[in-house]
């Protein structure tokens, strides 16, 4: 679920910089300021004990004052088994216990440089291997411990290859649609791509394709279980451009894409959308003039509200939402005063910081401390992070109590 304010790194989207909200009733209190915004069932949000999911890395909380299509055969088979066997929740919960479990999983196809972007509530990861330039992006599917699945993008035309893949965004579904973005090599130009039942295409927002942009940059970043989507578009000057798609499993080609342009936003200069649940809510950011990011959240036709972390009374710098779920818990990473980037949680009307164990500052491969970029429904967070040398993907479980309290 969803990633990717992008700090270019070769023209691939990575991460960059990156809250004070409660959502009550689909309220937000508090917030910052509120922008019009360019649909399915309530439920009472499960209050979780997130303290003890953050254990792994918690450093502070505070209180908030938010075309024709190709069979990718072996992913297709590895969720399809998946789906038979209804994986158990606690399948891979090595250590789980009172304070969750913390796993670094790195694939061996680069074990210098992982991501994981995306998690469902059956424990499939979706992710990528490859800094982009000593190695490519190559996107995978996960089964942890370390079941893997190639999930690079193969429908081209004849001669052409993909240069860069990354799987991003993942659903609930008993055979899960993924999305993400490849770059073809022929072109150079970046598209989201949607993979459903194994089947990919690739999916472009017409208002960041050609002619409107010379060079197009497309992303998708998370998907619902009702055919949706949240992503971006790059316009000629640099700036991204959200969006959420709800795409049409017919005729892909009659998708509808709604727009989130920065003119919704007073003073923005560029907007992502990051991902969306199951309701509707879509969670993003902004960036105004300085390069600074500023969350939002919202439903679709209703309003967004903007926020900013806040932790002991401090505001973060910047702040840069990249999921969230049913439950209206958000996760993405701030910067402080100082710099630094965190992750975060928001949850029961507080902030968490979480740095995962073994992050550091030191910036490896162009990324520096911890990101979370995915969250799923029980509260299962994954991320990446640095060590001062390599950049380690991780998924954090909740504790096997809060999973006890979403089946209850």
């Amino acid at each position: 679920m969803g990633i990717l304010k992008s700090e270019s790194q070769n023209g691939n989207s990575v991460l960059t910089k990156t809250f004070a909200l409660w959502v009550q009733g689909g309220e937000w209190m508090d917030a910052i300021s509120t922008a019009p915004a360019p649909q399915p069932r309530e439920s009472t949000p499960i209050r979780r004990d997130i303290s003890k999911l953050v254990t792994a890395g918690l450093a502070n909380e505070g209180k908030t004052t938010m075309k024709p299509k190709v069979s990718t055969g072996f992913a297709c088979r590895l969720l399809m088994t998946v789906a038979a066997i209804a994986l158990a929740p606690a399948a891979f919960a090595q250590s789980s216990g009172a304070h969750g479990s913390f796993f670094v999983l790195d694939n061996p196809g680069d074990p210098n440089f992982n991501q994981l972007l995306g998690i469902n509530d059956g424990h499939v990861i979706v992710g990528y291997f490859g800094d982009g330039t000593a190695i490519p992006n190559n996107g995978y599917v996960l089964v942890p411990k370390n079941h893997y699945s190639v999930e690079n993008f193969t429908n081209l035309p004849s001669g052409d290859f993909v240069s860069q893949t990354q799987a991003i965004g993942i659903n609930n579904r008993r055979f899960p649609d993924i999305v993400g973005f490849y770059t073809d090599h022929a072109t150079g130009f970046t598209h989201g791509f949607l993979d459903s039942n194994g089947v990919q295409s690739p999916i472009d927002d017409p208002a960041g394709s050609p002619p409107n942009v010379t060079s197009p940059v497309q992303n998708l970043l998370g998907i619902n279980d009702f055919d949706k989507a949240a992503g971006f578009w790059t316009d000629n000057n640099g700036h991204e451009h959200g969006f959420v798609v709800h795409l049409d499993t017919h005729s892909l080609g009659l998708s509808k894409f709604i727009e989130i342009p920065p003119t919704t936003f007073a003073g923005a200069v560029a907007t992502q959308a990051s991902d969306i649940t199951d309701k509707g809510q879509v969670c993003g950011f902004w960036t105004d003039a300085n390069g600074d990011n500023h969350g939002f959240f919202g439903r679709l036709g209703k309003t967004f509200s903007t926020f900013n972390v806040k932790i002991n009374d401090t505001t973060a710098t910047s702040t840069s939402p990249f999921g969230c779920n049913d439950e209206r818990e958000i996760v993405g990473s701030f910067t402080d005063s100082n710099g630094n980037i965190h992750g975060f949680i928001f949850a029961h009307r507080r902030f968490f910081q979480f740095d995962a164990a073994g992050s550091s500052q030191t910036p490896a491969f162009g990324v520096m401390g911890t990101f979370i970029n995915g969250v799923n429904d029980r509260g299962d967070i994954v991320g990446f992070f640095s060590d001062g040398t390599k950049v380690n993907g991780f998924v954090n479980f909740a504790p096997a109590s809060d999973r006890d309290d979403d089946q209850n």
